[in-house]
């Protein structure tokens, strides 16, 4: 997302190009300068946060107002903000925003985005267009500005800031769809405000526009930059298998810096697009192309960086705001306020109704709409945009003004605030079958440990004491819990099929199953999942592959064959995975004979199912002509297994050090299996 000066370019297509590079070459500071500037908000960052952990309040709020305030309180002094508004624009948008929405698409449940991927579009693009009308037809009338500069603000503040919208949600733990919707929705709407703003901001300024330009120029930002970026990618996770964990964390900065800017400063579409769809093909792939130490490299350097750039930005965001500017516009401040609030509650139900009503989604409850209104914060995008009106356009302080006024009360009321409304309305609760499976696993901990210290012949008073206390809570917690018979067997059939999941995660970190095979696996396992999770109704034995899935096999199967696979090879590791992962589901469900408020016929019932999955493994299994080399690799994946269990109990009893059992596991992990993807 760039500043947007608006060019021609042949033949009828928008660009949308930065100005911001005179901005950086006209500065004062030199780089020590910019390096202790930066080095200073860091430090400044982490004692703040320090600070918000211990008053409970969420870390973004309290770097917006302690910058705001420093701001005000050192004007007299001659404090300036490190930044002015062509810089700041540059720092957010090409060295704080890759990193933020990359983070961010990197987080989602990719699953999840696509199975709501039709309420996120619809708030993304309908519910931005609605409340940009709203907000300029509103301001038009009460403030008498110009209908093409009102809805011109409209633009730029209704579109929700996905850096101020995942900071907090990622903190308050939302449930997932809720989650999916949120940040969903934020990171996408951000085209549909680009396209608005350079078109609006055209008319403002008094030049012709094109409603049939404007679309096309919406089409080729928003599809071409997501192309872009799923393209790069691709690339990146073709490439997951042969890079260790330092090899690949270092590749995906390229990634999301690349992305970015290649798509928006070479060819004009949208970096934020890009990103996001860099970001979504990395998170799609990862699961089946990149190691589990790959994946925690990633996702431990994504959530340092994520925290870093976090914290650079709601500070430079309080740092940037004029308190002056906010005085002088303190009426056209309120009126904004309220009617961005208002604007974003009339874009939003209407629109989850009828989405609800006519494309029958699953409902989103009101309670969640509720969040979804109240958690439409705005931050540094719709600032950055602000600070980059020209000159020329005779509202550019008010509406900067009003755009700060509008980014601190999100911020100050919503974003504080919102913590409360979700525990109030209960969306923050888990569910009594959520919270039976916590407990059941808590139990299932215990027993753990216990057999293996049994095993070891190991005697310790304290430990034991720990272990049997542990078992007495969770035991009396599943007392506590009285399920309806669907909930009985909801969590009975999740326990199972999320031990399902976990067995081919570990079979393919471990070198048996090929990229596909894994893919194919935890796509028709999360299904289930999903499908447990919403009603309860999901049956572990019946497997019906998602026509998307069965599309990829389609076409793969027309494509030459993978070097060094055979069909016969993956299919009898596919075939091996199915039957140890329903032999571990079975074996979990074993700790629901001793929980007295689990109905037998909810335990047989999964029971059965997952026996129907085994035997049809088995014959599978029989069926399948594979080569000694297949045969080989699975039982050097399962000896793997093997030494890696041995390796965490000895870890678990205190015989071996954590890190030392670390560094055996990932050498016996990385021992070579012949495995080519």
């Amino acid at each position: 997302m760039t500043s947007l000066w608006v060019e021609r370019l042949p033949p009828g297509r928008f660009r949308c190009s930065s100005h911001m590079a005179r901005g950086v070459r006209s500065g004062t500071m030199s780089l020590p300068e910019w390096l202790l500037a930066t080095s200073a908000l860091l430090a400044a960052a982490v004692a703040l946060s320090l600070v918000a952990r211990r008053v409970h309040i969420q870390v973004t709020v309290v770097l917006v107002v302690v910058g705001f305030v420093a701001a005000w309180a050192g004007g007299p002094l001659g404090f300036k903000a490190p930044l002015d508004g062509e810089r700041f624009e540059e720092v957010v948008v090409f060295a704080l925003l890759p990193t933020l929405i990359f983070e961010a698409a990197i987080g989602l449940s990719v699953r999840a985005f696509f199975r709501n991927l039709g309420p996120i579009l619809v708030l993304a693009v309908v519910g931005v267009a609605v409340s940009a009308a709203l907000v300029g037809v509103t301001l038009n009338v009460g403030l008498g500005i110009p209908v093409a500069a009102a809805l011109l603000f409209g633009a730029l503040i209704s579109a929700t800031d996905p850096v101020a919208v995942v900071a907090v949600f990622r903190e308050l733990g939302v449930p997932e769809r809720l989650l999916t919707l949120v940040e969903g929705e934020s990171l996408l709407n951000d085209g549909v405000a680009i396209v608005l703003f350079s078109i609006l901001l055209e008319a403002a300024l008094g030049e012709p526009v094109s409603v049939g330009g404007g679309v096309l120029e919406f089409l080729a930002v928003f599809f071409g930059g997501t192309a872009i970026g799923a393209g790069l990618g691709l690339g990146f996770a073709l490439l997951l298998p042969w890079l260790d964990r330092n090899l690949a964390a270092a590749l995906s900065v390229a990634l999301a810096y690349a992305s970015f800017v290649v798509a928006d400063d070479v060819l004009g579409f949208s970096g934020v697009m890009a990103a996001v769809g860099a970001g979504l093909t990395y998170a799609g792939f990862a699961p089946s192309r990149a190691s589990a130490d790959t994946r925690e490299a990633c996702g431990s350097l994504w959530e340092s960086l994520g925290y870093i750039a976090n914290a650079l930005l709601f500070l430079l965001i309080g740092l940037s705001i004029s308190p002056e500017l906010l005085a002088e516009h303190a009426g056209a401040i309120a009126v904004a306020i309220v009617v961005v609030l208002l604007a974003r509650a009339l874009a939003v139900v209407p629109l989850v109704s009828a989405l609800e009503r006519f494309a029958r989604i699953p409902a989103v409850g009101r309670r969640n709409e509720a969040v979804l209104v109240w958690g439409g914060l705005r931050g540094g995008v719709a600032l950055a945009l602000a600070l980059a009106l020209p000159e020329s356009l005779e509202q550019r302080d008010q509406f900067v003004a009003m755009t700060g006024g509008v980014v601190l009360a999100t911020l100050a009321l919503n974003a504080t605030t919102v913590g409360w409304l979700i525990h109030r309305l209960g969306v923050d609760k888990p569910s009594r079958p959520e919270r039976f499976l916590a407990a059941v696993t808590r139990l299932r901990a215990a027993d753990a440990a216990r057999k293996a210290l049994d095993e070891l012949h190991l005697e310790d008073e304290a430990v034991s004491s720990r272990l049997d206390g542990a078992a007495r809570d969770a035991r009396a917690e599943l007392e506590r819990i009285k399920l309806a018979d669907h909930e009985q067997r909801d969590v009975v059939i999740r326990q199972g099929l999320s031990v399902e999941r976990r067995t081919y995660q570990r079979l393919s970190d471990l070198g048996m199953l090929a990229a596909p095979t894994t893919r194919k696996l935890l796509h028709e396992v999360e299904d289930l999942i999903e499908e447990a999770t919403t009603t309860g109704t999901a049956d572990p034995g019946d497997r019906q592959q998602p026509w998307v899935d069965r599309l990829a096999a389609e076409l793969a199967a027309r494509l030459p064959e993978p070097a060094g696979e055979d069909p016969a090879d993956l299919a009898y590791a596919e075939a091996v995975a199915r039957r140890m992962a329903a032999g571990g589901a079975l074996e979990a469900l074993r700790l629901f004979d001793d929980v007295d408020n689990v109905d037998g016929d909810a335990v047989t019932a999964a029971r059965q199912a997952f026996e129907r999955l085994e035997r049809q493994a088995a014959r599978a299994l029989a069926g399948v002509d594979a080569r000694e080399r297949a045969q080989a690799r699975v039982a050097t994946a399962l000896s793997r297994v093997a030494a890696s269990d041995a390796l965490d109990e000895l870890a678990e009893a205190g015989l071996l050090p954590r890190a030392l059992a670390r560094r055996a596991s990932e050498e016996v992990a990385a021992a070579p299996t012949g495995r080519t993807d």
